[in-house]
């Protein structure tokens, strides 16, 4: 393990995690990798189901000139969910319509779930790969955080993936960081961003909360300094909806896509979201949602409850890099610079 720390951050610390799983490094001036990962990128031997999903209203479809983000909570995602084939094609099926998904309860010691999941999102012909990170938790019950992703699409590589070391025990399950860089013809400018995968604690939400605004100020200085890059997107489960937010939501530029719609699977809370720079992102195309799961597949709420408890959240992105909003604040440990 390499250790970086995060000068003049009395909160958190950067841990990076070298044994992570899958993703070939990939030669990028923006990613720069400089030692083979300890996975490879799995072949598709699975045979591909037969269900023909609908396409949910709001959801744009793939394009070259944009990429979509999801995050998906897939509910305890352990041995009983993939023995599952209903509930696996439905989750492939999820995933399929993405770009990058960052999902969160990976919930196993078995390692090979997230392979064999990739292995028929795969089947018929798809590249995607994965980055998964340590087993977190004070627990028995320990969770991982993983991304499948596109790769083409999107390069990455294990050198710039780590987990957040939280020395203080602040947080239950410290978030998950990986940067990606778009894959696009040459002579044009592609979008690298790094996001930041999280699962707060549905019974520490009031400690973990207050944190988040180091944790996100923290990882938005550790990723300008070391990369200049300031796209730096969290998402993941918050337990909280934008009014539980605190100074997290008071953040200069501060943006979040999901305010008031649920993002559970019976529609009744917002647990759920996106959140960056809204001047700095400047790639974001101001489409994102909320996938309904029983609009996607035809099904009743009480079958959708067996995929997950959680709804997948999404947002559109340009694929080329943009200039920041002019003004643009970033806001990293040392308080608000105005960057151009």
């Amino acid at each position: 393990m390499k250790r970086q720390t995060i000068q003049g951050s009395n909160v958190l610390a950067i841990l990076v995690v070298i044994g992570l799983l899958g993703c070939e490094p990939v030669e990028n001036p923006s990613v720069a990798p400089q030692s083979s990962p300890s996975g490879q990128m799995v072949s598709a031997r699975t045979p591909s189901t037969s269900i023909a999903p609908s396409r949910p209203q709001r959801l744009p479809n793939r394009t070259q000139q944009t990429i979509l983000i999801a995050s998906f909570n897939i509910q305890a995602f352990g041995e009983e969910k993939v023995k599952d084939p209903w509930v696996m094609e439905r989750i492939v099926s999820v995933i399929q319509l993405f770009d990058i998904v960052a999902i969160q309860e990976v919930r196993a010691k078995d390692q090979t779930l997230i392979p064999r999941l990739l292995s028929q999102v795969n089947a018929r012909g798809a590249r995607y790969d994965y980055l998964i990170g340590p087993r977190l938790g004070r627990s028995v019950s320990k969770e991982q955080y993983a991304y499948i992703f596109d790769t083409t699409k999107v390069i990455t590589s294990l050198d710039a993936s780590y987990t957040i070391e939280d020395g203080a025990d602040l947080l239950h399950r410290e978030p998950l960081v990986a940067r990606f860089v778009t894959r696009v013809p040459p002579n044009i400018r592609p979008f690298s961003f790094s996001l930041v995968n999280i699962h707060t604690d549905p019974d520490e939400v009031k400690q973990e909360l207050p944190v988040m605004l180091s944790v996100l100020k923290g990882i938005r200085e550790f990723e300008y300094l070391s990369a200049r890059e300031d796209d730096v997107i969290l998402m993941g489960d918050l337990n909280a909806s934008p009014k539980q937010f605190g100074p997290l939501a008071q953040m200069p530029g501060i943006y979040w896509t999901v305010d008031d719609e649920p993002t559970n699977t019976i529609r009744k809370s917002t647990y759920d979201n996106i959140i960056f720079d809204r001047g700095l992102t400047n790639e974001y195309t101001s489409r994102s949602g909320v996938l309904d799961l029983c609009e996607m597949f035809g099904i009743k709420t009480e079958e959708a409850v067996r995929i997950s408890d959680h709804l997948p959240i999404w947002a559109e992105f340009t694929v080329i890099e943009q200039s920041p909003v002019a003004n643009s604040q970033f806001v990293g440990l040392n308080g608000p610079t105005e960057r151009r």
